[in-house]
């Protein structure tokens, strides 16, 4: 039985070496090769300058999220993406299935406050949440991920109106809260309106049929690609909206994202990390349906910044058409392969990020050098 509103539209592979020194400011930026831009800046006085040794990609399969191997079955599953909230402490409290996220989409809704577009694809969780409401940024987020599944709470006339609109065409499958119970569940231990989850396997196994086989938005580095070379430091960045969030790179892990003084972590207690962070810088503009609200453009083209293994290596994004994938360029011409593994990507304000981390959050995921 399938409920709900349905309509169908036709890590880290490689090994750091850290070097810490007791340089401040500017002059404790390490240069190779590239050229570092006005918003570049360390805060901390303490810098961690990481040199990453990539590993050899094997030859084969690969999953499009990841760029980690894959077999054709995967190949052949569509994405779910369910929209978690990110609005208050009553959505960090009750935060659950994140960490098993391919790509995480980060947005800014109203207000300067953020929500998460969260891709599962190659390890789906049984249960994700808290789900909120989708927005007009949706319709264009959700276009070149082939044709995916979008789980979410609901939404106003007018962006239901949009998304029935995509799905229409083919470019989605709608799986929206009808308090059946089914495929989205109230759990009372948390208060509403974080207290509505989803179940991203089940989704899965119904709607697979009516959905396509999945398509990532973004190159990865493969067995053929040329050594990775150049960029600026990388080692971390925060950005300023309702909450202050930073990510810290640590050589063991990855990107580790911090929000509002803490390791952002889930409730059963896996810490927010990824491989590769992308800074996409976007343009917001008020939404014609809820004045309250605010679009992301990620059509046209706009500088991006792109951090794998602490270094930091700076172009311009580009995407002409919904169902286009991101074509990120680096200074020199070539294109910005990802490293096999996990990716956040933030679409963020101009002047709302800096590549600076103070000492308290660097502290927080690296510990306080002695």
């Amino acid at each position: 039985m399938q409920a709900g509103w349905i309509w169908r539209m036709s890590a880290m592979v490689g090994v750091s070496v850290t070097l810490v020194s007791c340089a401040g400011g500017n002059d404790a930026l390490v240069d190779s090769g590239g050229s570092d831009d006005s918003q570049s800046s360390v805060s901390s006085s303490t810098t961690i300058v990481t040199t990453t040794v990539l590993a050899e990609i094997e030859v084969g399969l690969k999953a499009p999220f990841t760029g980690l191997p894959a077999d054709e079955d995967l190949l052949a599953q569509p994405a779910v993406v369910v929209k978690i909230g990110n609005n208050d402490d009553l959505s960090l409290e009750s935060l659950i299935g994140i960490d098993h996220a391919d790509l995480v989409i980060e947005e800014r809704i109203e207000d300067r406050a953020t929500r998460f577009a969260v891709v599962f694809h190659s390890d789906i969780p049984e249960v994700a949440g808290p789900v909120r409401s989708g927005r007009t940024t949706d319709v264009n987020i959700l276009g070149n991920l082939g044709t995916p599944i979008f789980a979410f709470s609901g939404a106003n006339i007018g962006v239901l109106g949009q998304l029935r609109e995509s799905a229409s065409r083919g470019d989605v499958v709608l799986v929206a809260n009808d308090d059946s119970g089914i495929y989205q569940f109230r759990d009372a231990d948390y208060r509403n309106p974080a207290d509505l989850f989803a179940y991203p396997q089940l989704i899965r196994e119904d709607f697979a049929a009516q959905a396509g086989a999945a398509v990532g938005p973004f190159q990865f580095r493969s067995d053929e690609s040329p050594d990775r070379s150049g960029g600026v430091d990388g080692v971390g960045v925060t950005v300023v909206g309702r909450d202050v969030v930073s990510f810290v790179f640590d050589a063991s892990r990855g990107y580790v994202r911090v929000q509002d003084d803490a390791v952002h972590s889930t409730r059963d207690g896996h810490d927010i990390v990824v491989t590769n962070l992308i800074v996409m810088e976007t343009e917001y503009h008020s939404s014609l349906i809820d004045v309250q609200s605010v679009d992301a453009v990620t059509l046209g083209e706009g500088f991006v910044h792109v951090m794998i293994g602490g270094r930091r290596f700076v172009g311009v994004w580009h995407r002409d058409a919904a169902a286009d994938f991101y074509t990120l360029t680096g200074d020199d011409g070539s294109v910005i392969e990802l490293e096999p593994g996990k990716t956040w990507l933030i679409l963020a304000l101009a002047d709302s990020y800096e590549f600076a981390v103070d000492d308290e959050t660097q502290g927080l995921v690296l510990g306080n050098p002695g």
